[in-house]
């Protein structure tokens, strides 16, 4: 049975999934199982995954229909056998020592999951990155209890909610599985696997390269509005509810900052390219009137964004009213 099972959702990547895959298999930790998950491909990336399993028996590919990636998730979690689970996009590769530095810290600190900084890489430029070779030297490390540890969904760019980049824990995942049809299906669970965590060990050191291209966050082409990004409401929303259930007062503020924030840009932007969507915006309307009255005693929260907050749960066309007041005397101040 191997020790750390690595799993890696693949969808159309055959200019790319041979450095993924070399990444993980010249790690200097070898004691692990790669799962190869093609989810309903139209290029070569299922055949090179096959290549690939004739020539080490670490490697197991499954195939199938093309699917919501937290359905692909659950997938390769049931079919992985190892102690300790980690993830890992068909885009991006690792530096040759992350899973042994993972591994290692998790150990000693006795903890449920373990995480490293990320290196943005754009894309061109990964076949050439040699930086995942070098020796490590001095890096530091954090080590706190799980509930600490959720100020990290917000004090870090994203780093926390993300699956890739970490070591979990198998056992975290015994009650917890990813949503079925979701765009941002880590959104849901992050949170719930940090709390679950008896201890987090965050490794300040890019470990994991994360390539930016088209159609991926960091990317500098707009990623078009879609039906799919009202989720990503829906999941901070449920996030918000779940630090209150909990008495976590401290990051229940941020969450419903970070909540408002999403809510905002999801919905004033999607009147400009999804304006037929006005189904799904009235749907993630009724959260926001429901974290409304929690939003407007959050201390972090100015009195003017409050304001704004209130003239939003009164009216959207009041809210926008007041937008361009602002907006108006911001002009004149300019003159």
């Amino acid at each position: 049975m191997p020790m750390i099972s690595v799993i890696a959702p693949v969808y159309n990547q055959e200019l790319n999934i041979s450095l993924c895959i070399n990444s993980v298999l010249t790690q200097t930790l070898t004691d692990f199982e790669l799962i190869l998950i093609n989810y309903g491909s139209t290029d070569n990336s299922g055949i090179i995954c096959d290549q690939y399993s004739k020539q080490d028996n670490r490697i197991s590919v499954i195939h199938r229909e093309h699917s919501d990636i937290g359905t692909i998730r659950n997938i390769g979690i049931s079919c992985s056998t190892g102690e300790f689970i980690t993830f890992i996009d068909c885009d991006d590769f690792l530096h040759e020592q992350m899973l042994n530095v993972l591994y290692h810290h998790m150990v000693s600190a006795q903890a449920g999951i373990a995480l490293c900084d990320f290196q943005a890489i754009e894309e061109g430029e990964d076949k050439n990155y040699n930086r995942r070779h070098e020796q490590l030297q001095n890096y530091s490390l954090t080590i706190s209890s799980g509930t600490q540890a959720l100020h990290g969904l917000y004090d870090t760019d994203r780093l926390f909610s993300v699956p890739w980049s970490k070591m979990y824990r198998r056992e975290l995942f015994n009650n917890i599985k990813y949503p079925i049809g979701y765009v941002d299906d880590d959104e849901f669970v992050a949170h719930r696997l940090i709390y679950q965590a008896a201890q987090v060990v965050y490794i300040h050191e890019p470990l994991y390269y994360y390539v930016v291209c088209e159609g991926r966050k960091g990317s500098s082409v707009p990623i078009p509005m879609t039906i799919g990004k009202f989720d990503k409401v829906l999941a901070l929303y449920e996030r918000a509810v779940f630090f209150r259930e909990k008495k976590l007062k401290d990051v229940e503020e941020k969450s419903l900052l970070h909540f408002s924030e999403h809510f905002f840009w999801y919905y004033l932007q999607s009147q400009i390219e999804l304006p037929g969507a006005e189904g799904r915006r009235k749907e993630i309307k009724k959260l926001y009137n429901k974290l409304f009255p929690r939003m407007i005693k959050n201390s972090q929260v100015s009195n003017r964004k409050k304001v704004m907050f209130s003239a939003f749960f009164l009216s959207p066309y009041l809210h926008k009213l007041l937008i361009s007041r602002l907006e108006g005397k911001k002009l004149v101040k300019q003159l």
